[in-house]
């Protein structure tokens, strides 16, 4: 599926209430790099807002953990082996202003 528009696809995937970036690749059948980009630059754009989530560590200990890597490695951990790994985000769209069509303040 071809999408010429995904900055618009990616809103709407949002907007329809994907939660996630592989949700919204599911839904808009766009590559990950695209989602991504999308989402860097509607982020840059003021039209989604980024917040980074702390959180502490689960009693499991790391393999419980939603930021450890797949064998269960800490990404915590100076030897974190997970390039790019901030952390876990919640992505919410702003609201646009209707005359204007820039996110509302």
């Amino acid at each position: 599926m071809v999408v010429a528009r995904p900055l618009a696809a990616v809103v709407e995937a949002f907007a329809s209430g994907a939660s996630s970036l592989a949700e919204v690749e599911s839904v808009t059948g766009l590559d990950h790099d695209i989602v991504s980009a999308a989402v860097d630059h509607l982020v840059r754009a003021g039209r989604i807002e980024a917040k980074l989530l702390t959180v502490g560590c689960p009693s499991g200990g790391c393999s419980g953990c939603a930021l450890a890597a797949s064998d269960g490695a800490p990404a915590c951990s100076p030897q974190a082996s997970v390039p790019g790994r901030r952390g876990l985000v919640a992505l919410s769209l702003r609201p646009v202003h209707p005359v204007q069509g820039r996110p509302a303040e």
